[in-house]
């Protein structure tokens, strides 16, 4: 089990990585123009640029 701190105790929640949907697992977003050149790279807002996104598993949806 992986252990978070939160606050000022540590929660040891099980959680799982998986490849952020939105960069795919790049980290990065490439922004381009009309004609399909990229224009500038920006850090992925959903994963915050590390390219995966941590998912609580002991919380089952019914």
């Amino acid at each position: 089990m992986s252990e978070k701190l939160e606050g000022d105790r540590l929660s040891s929640l099980p959680q799982k990585s998986k490849p952020c949907h939105h960069c795919e697992g790049k980290g990065y977003i490439e922004l381009r123009d009309c004609s399909g050149e990229i224009q500038r790279e920006e850090n992925c807002s959903y994963c915050k640029g590390t390219g995966e996104i941590e998912i609580d598993i002991s919380i089952k949806y019914t």
